[in-house]
């Protein structure tokens, strides 16, 4: 059965369809789908009214104390210039490079050659604090024989968000959208604060990566209880706002990063900005839609009509029956904790929409983060190219009118198809300014495609995996994310032009499987169960 058409998108969304009567309504012959009567019973509470309004800024919090500690790192390692001040032999060695007659060297000791054997290894080093006063590489160490160490340490957070992400996925469609948001929160503060006062390597890069899995939590989690309680004529400018904080986030980074020296420093504002969510968060209520889908339809209406009551708006007194006649508890027999993961890859459906979804989130973190990081392409000043990269995202936004106009599957693959479109000419065009422009105008459609496709996973996959499905899509996005320094500055190291060849290709590939794999999902219900992808194309 396919979904009822409808020429405007949400347009009718503000009644109940299951009993509308009004001129030119369509009353069905049979009845509705179980997702339909759920969105019915939600826009009767109001989809779109002043709760959904606080609960978008409630839970967009968690896209601003993301952002500050996904680019934060970007200053925390950030490796100065430094020197060699003594040798093996307990010798002085100390001078300042810029005087006269200084031969001060970086890995060994000044003025030693290789042609009577191997160059004598440096064992302390002075370091420039005319930016940082002090870095992770400073502070441990981390250069010449120990530098592999930095790179472990984004290497490790990745590593780590690849499990936690499909993790809290997984606690999030078992226990309740809520309880593993409040438990991402906590736990981040928590080892975001351990963080800033570690003075052992090992220990840092185990608290670290919890941080950042704990981070990734939140955003799954936060992200997943907000639109679940949205209306579907409302999601998706719900969906676009909620990220604008990302952007201001990526900008206080800059600012912080420029007024606080010290990586340690940085780190307290990113237990702050953790701190500052958390009540919040503790005080968020379930998803009535999550509620629903596991029986518990009693607290499900007692969510709905918490929200029409901060909405202004009254349900009928049967809303419970109603929610019971939905019948989207999952079947008694089939429990298995793997039960989400393994619906995944159920069907051939299934199957080809997953793998979709981790190809496009790789590609786009690669492409993403990959001239995000790029400080040299943007500017020579590394907070200066940060605060751009922060300003580029906000006009990205522009693409929330076009989701619903044009619908969601065009909108996503014109945001990889521009990308590519703009990045590809780089090999061709002079160094300096040109390239500067072309990079922002990727970073510009990459940023707007990030906004979408959040949007457009959540009304693709089903409620009784979609937070598994929001898990999976972060655990692509991780290794993309871990793809994209080697892409930026390994194959930059070989020709300059190199990495914006791979980011254009990879853009175009995922434009075509976005066209080719994934539906249209404007003016839609959500589906709830796998069976009803089945009747999407």
């Amino acid at each position: 059965m396919s979904y009822p058409a409808k020429d405007d998108p949400g347009g009718d969304l503000e009644k109940p369809q299951y009993d509308s009567d009004g001129p030119g309504a369509e009353k069905p012959q049979t009845k509705q789908p179980s997702e339909e009567m759920f969105d019915d019973l939600l826009n009767l509470a109001g989809g779109g009214g002043r709760f959904q309004v606080l609960l978008v800024f409630a839970t967009s919090l968690g896209a601003l104390t993301a952002a500050i500690d996904t680019f934060s790192i970007v200053f925390k390692i950030d490796s100065p210039d430094h020197w060699c001040v003594r040798d093996a032999a307990n010798n002085s060695l100390s001078c300042v490079p810029t005087e006269a007659g200084c031969e001060a060297e970086s890995c060994f000791v000044p003025g030693s050659n290789a042609t009577d054997g191997p160059r004598p290894a440096c064992v302390q080093w002075q370091f420039d604090h005319s930016v940082y006063q002090s870095t992770v590489v400073t502070d441990f160490e981390l250069v010449c024989g120990r530098s592999v160490l930095r790179s472990m340490i984004f290497t490790a957070q990745m590593l780590t968000s690849l499990v936690t992400s499909l993790l809290f996925g997984l606690i999030g469609d078992w226990y309740g959208r809520a309880r593993a948001a409040a438990l991402a929160a906590g736990l981040f503060v928590l080892m975001a604060s351990v963080t800033a006062a570690t003075s052992n390597y090992n220990v840092f890069l185990t608290v670290a990566s919890l941080t950042t899995g704990a981070r990734m939590g939140i955003y799954i989690c936060l992200f997943t209880l907000c639109m679940e309680s949205v209306g579907e004529r409302h999601r998706s400018v719900a969906g676009l706002v909620w990220v604008l904080p990302w952007a201001a986030g990526i900008m206080l980074t800059a600012a912080a990063g420029w007024l606080l020296r010290s990586w340690w420093q940085l780190q307290l504002v990113c237990a702050a900005a953790g701190l500052l969510l958390l009540p919040g968060v503790w005080l968020l209520p379930e998803s009535p839609r999550w509620l629903a889908a596991h029986g518990r339809t009693e607290r499900a209406a007692a969510g709905l009509r918490q929200i029409a009551a901060v909405n202004g708006r009254a349900l009928p007194a049967d809303v419970a029956e109603r929610l019971r006649r939905l019948s989207l508890a999952p079947p008694a027999e089939d429990t298995s904790r793997c039960r989400e993961a393994l619906l995944l890859f159920s069907s051939r459906r299934m199957c080809c929409l997953s793998l979709a979804t981790i190809w496009l989130w790789v590609v786009m973190a690669v492409v993403y983060y990959g001239i995000s990081f790029d400080s040299a392409q943007l500017a020579d000043n590394a907070y200066l190219a940060m605060l751009l990269s922060g300003l580029v995202e906000v006009p990205s936004m522009a693409a929330v009118p076009l989701i619903d106009r044009l619908g969601r599957r065009p909108v996503m693959a014109a945001t990889y198809l521009l990308t590519g479109a703009a990045i590809l000419p780089v090999p061709a065009v002079p160094p300096g300014w040109p390239v500067l422009l072309l990079g922002m105008l990727g970073k510009l459609a990459i940023g707007a495609g990030f906004g979408v496709i959040y949007v457009h996973l959540e009304e693709y996959m089903p409620t009784e995996v979609r937070n598994a499905a929001l898990g999976l899509s972060t655990m692509a996005e991780s290794v993309g994310g871990a793809l994209s320094p080697h892409v930026a500055y390994g194959l930059g190291g070989w020709h300059w032009a190199a990495p914006s060849v791979v980011f254009g290709v990879l853009a175009v590939s995922a434009g075509l499987v976005t066209l080719l794999v994934l539906p249209e999902t404007a003016g839609r219900p959500l589906p709830e169960t796998v069976r009803d992808v089945q009747k999407t194309r």
